[in-house]
C-alpha cells in the first residue's frame, strides 16, 4: 500500500520511476534480438538460422555437459564470418572464450563444407542449363552462357610451411579462390584450396567443372572468363585486338555478362567481411581458411535463395577484379575455340 502511494506521488510530481534492468541471456541471442539486428549481425534471417541449427545439429551436438548449445556455436561462427572481428571480441558478445569461438568456427565451417554440394550446384540437366542460358542472355544478348568464372585473392596469415608459395602477385599471403556463378550471383562452383601464387588458368584446368564441360553431352554451352584463361570450345574469352564493329560488340557483351562473377565476389566479401582485406585476414592454417571460404560461399547462396538484401553499411566495399592482372598474360587458346569464337561473332554480333 505504501509503495502504491509512493508511485502515485511520484507520477503526480511528473517524475519517471527507473525502469527495471533487463539481463539478456547471451546463450540464446535469437530470443532477445529483433529481426533487423539478427540480419545485421549474422547476415541470415531468423528462420534461416533456426533451419541451419537444425541441419547442423548432428555435427555440432556433443554428448558432454561442457559442450556449447548448437545455437551458440552457429551464432558465434556467423558473427565471425559477418564481421571478421577478433575472435576474443566475438566471444565476449556470447559469453565464451576465444578458444571456444575458434572451435565453433572450425566446427560450423566443417559441417557446412560437408553439405556444400547441396547448396553449390552447377547446372547439370538440360532444363537447368536452358534456364541459366536464358538468364545470362537477358543481360547483354550473349548466347549459350552456362556461367562466368574468375579468381579472387583471399588474404590469410603467413603459413609456417611453404610460406613463399602463398604470396600472391599483389604482394600478400592469400588463397587464390576460383568461383563460377550464374546470372543471379549464386555460386555454382567454388575451389578454395590453391595458394595465392597459383595462376587462374591452372586452377581452371584442374577443376571439376572444366572436366565436366569437356565431357558434356549437351553441346553449345560455355563459360565466360577474362583473357588470362585458355580459349576453347567450352570457354569463351575476349578478343585482345578487336578491330571490326562485330568484334567490339562481342567484347562489350562479353564484359557486361562476365561482370556477374566480379559482382558475386564483391557481394560475398560485402556480406562476410572476414574474407575482405578491410577485415584483416583469416588467421588460421590454409586448410581451415579453405573451409571458412567454402562455408561463406554456402551461406552466400542461402542469402541469394532467401532474397536477403545486401548489408547497407557495407555498400562501399567492392571487390577488386583480377582481370587487370591477368590481361597481360594473354593465352591464345586452341584452333577449335578460335574458330568457334569467330563463328559466334559472325553469326550473332555482325
Amino acid at each position: 500500500m505504501a509503495y502504491m502511494m509512493l508511485t502515485i506521488g511520484e507520477s503526480r510530481r511528473g517524475r519517471r520511476l527507473p525502469t527495471p534492468r533487463t539481463f539478456r541471456d547471451r546463450t540464446n541471442p535469437l530470443d532477445v534480438l529483433d529481426d533487423d539486428e539478427v540480419i545485421r549481425r549474422c547476415r541470415l534471417p531468423r528462420q534461416s538460422i533456426i533451419d541451419l541449427c537444425e541441419a547442423l545439429a548432428d555435427d555440432l551436438d556433443r554428448a558432454t555437459n561442457r559442450s556449447l548449445p548448437t545455437s551458440t556455436q552457429v551464432m558465434a561462427a556467423l558473427q565471425y564470418f559477418a564481421t571478421g572481428s577478433f575472435q576474443r571480441v566475438d566471444g565476449d558478445l556470447h559469453g565464451i572464450s576465444q578458444p571456444s569461438v575458434s572451435r565453433c568456427v572450425n566446427a560450423v565451417s566443417t559441417a557446412l563444407c560437408r553439405r556444400a554440394s547441396t547448396y553449390i550446384k552447377f547446372a547439370a540437366d538440360e532444363a537447368s542449363q536452358r534456364h541459366v542460358i536464358g538468364q545470362f542472355h537477358d543481360i547483354a544478348g550473349f548466347p549459350n552462357v552456362l556461367g562466368c568464372v574468375d579468381g579472387t585473392q583471399i588474404p590469410i596469415l603467413a603459413p609456417r610451411v611453404n610460406e613463399y608459395v602463398y604470396v600472391c602477385r599483389k604482394g600478400y599471403h592469400s588463397l587464390n579462390v576460383q568461383g563460377v556463378c550464374d546470372a543471379e550471383l549464386r555460386f555454382t562452383n567454388i575451389v578454395a584450396k590453391y595458394p595465392g601464387s597459383s595462376h587462374d588458368s591452372f586452377i581452371w584446368k584442374n577443376s571439376s567443372v572444366c572436366l565436366y564441360l569437356q565431357q558434356m553431352t549437351v553441346t553449345g554451352g560455355w563459360l565466360l572468363g577474362d583473357s588470362g584463361y585458355l580459349l576453347s570450345d567450352c570457354f569463351m574469352t575476349p578478343l585482345n585486338n578487336a578491330t571490326s564493329v562485330a568484334e567490339q560488340r562481342y567484347n562489350r557483351a562479353h564484359v557486361k555478362t562476365r561482370n556477374t562473377i566480379e559482382r558475386a565476389f564483391g557481394l560475398l566479401k560485402m556480406r562476410f567481411r572476414c574474407l575482405h582485406r578491410t577485415g584483416g585476414c583469416l588467421q588460421s592454417p590454409p586448410s581451415t581458411c579453405a573451409k571458412i571460404i567454402t562455408a561463406c560461399a554456402v551461406l552466400h547462396n542461402i542469402c541469394i535463395d532467401k532474397a536477403v538484401p545486401a548489408p547497407e553499411e557495407d555498400n562501399t566495399v567492392t571487390d577488386t577484379p583480377d582481370v587487370t592482372d591477368d590481361a597481360t598474360d594473354t593465352v591464345s587458346g586452341n584452333t577449335t575455340g578460335a574458330r568457334l569464337r569467330q563463328q559466334l561473332i559472325a553469326k550473332r554480333f555482325v
